[in-house]
Formats: C-alpha cells, sequence, structure tokens
C-alpha cells in the first residue's frame, strides 16, 4: 500500500513540475529579451532631438547613453532678421556639451557654460535646463531661471522637441 502512495505522489511532484518549468522559462525568455532592448527604450532620451523656433532650427540635442552614464550635446541655432517685416534666418550655431547631465524616470536635467554676449569669449553663470519626455519621440524643454523653478512642475508650455533619429549607442 505504500508504494501506491509514493507512486501517487511522485504523478503529483511530475505534474505540478510542468508549470513550474514552463513560468520559469518564461521569465528566462523575458529577461534575455529585456537585455536585448535598446537603450532609449529604457531611457528613453538616447538620440537626437530638435526643436524649431520660427519655422527654424532653434536647438539640436544629442544624447547617448553608454554604461548607464548620460552625455552629450546640445546646438543653439543663433536667428535673426533684418528688420521686423523680413523672415528669420539662421546666423549662425553653436555647439556646446551637456554638463552635469541627470536622468530621473521621464525628465533629464543638465547645465551648460554660457558667454556673457554672442561674440566674447567671457562666460557667464552656466544655464540650467529640463527636458521631460511627452511620448517615445516627443519631449518638452525648458530653461531653469531659478530655484524655484527647478523644482517647479508647472513650468509653462516649453519647447516641443521631436526625435530625429536614434543614437548609435542605442543599440551597443
Amino acid at each position: 500500500m505504500d508504494w501506491i502512495v509514493l507512486l501517487l505522489e511522485g504523478q503529483d511532484l511530475k505534474t505540478n513540475q510542468v508549470p513550474i518549468i514552463a513560468a520559469f522559462a518564461g521569465f528566462v525568455a523575458l529577461l534575455l529579451a529585456q537585455s536585448s532592448m535598446p537603450v532609449h527604450a529604457k531611457s528613453s532620451f538616447a538620440g537626437t532631438w530638435e526643436g524649431k523656433m520660427n519655422d527654424l532650427p532653434g536647438i539640436d540635442l544629442n544624447i547617448d547613453e553608454a554604461g548607464g552614464k548620460v552625455s552629450g550635446t546640445i546646438v543653439f541655432y543663433y536667428q535673426e532678421r533684418s528688420n521686423v517685416n523680413e523672415p528669420w534666418h539662421v546666423a549662425g550655431e553653436s555647439p556646446v556639451p551637456l554638463l552635469v547631465p541627470h536622468l530621473d524616470g521621464k525628465t533629464l536635467t543638465f547645465e551648460v557654460h554660457h558667454h556673457k554676449c554672442h561674440t566674447c569669449p567671457e562666460l557667464g553663470p552656466n544655464v540650467k535646463f529640463r527636458v521631460e519626455l511627452a511620448g517615445p519621440n516627443e519631449a518638452f524643454l525648458w530653461r531653469l531661471e531659478n530655484e524655484e523653478q527647478e523644482k517647479s512642475k508647472e513650468l509653462g508650455p516649453g519647447l516641443k522637441l521631436v526625435r530625429r533619429s536614434e543614437s548609435p549607442s542605442a543599440h551597443a
């Protein structure tokens, strides 16, 4: 009689192993799929973002992520016009590196060096910016003027950014 109990217990054990093994296999497959996802799916910021002003390039924000660290550059396009009746045109551009970039969920903050004037070499205080993701390929950029703005969630409309391309490091 004891051998029947052992046999039945063995069958129950085998029957219970199937769902456990299937669940474990599914978990391993999920881990493998996540490790092969592009970086932008994890950080959502990697790539080249474009912001327009006056229907012309206003900024290009290039963000890379490697080894969990964020870096990049921002290109500011200098726009001018001869007078109020003339159309705007891009008169120059100024690429600068992102300083102290920090990711916090859907928010990226960074600083850039700022010259006291467009033609002078003398630096003023750094300028702080905040970028908030609004969708997979859409974000908004704000220049932060003071500490209150840095903490505020109500910053106004911001400059709309559109992801133009993925970063090459997103597939590394």
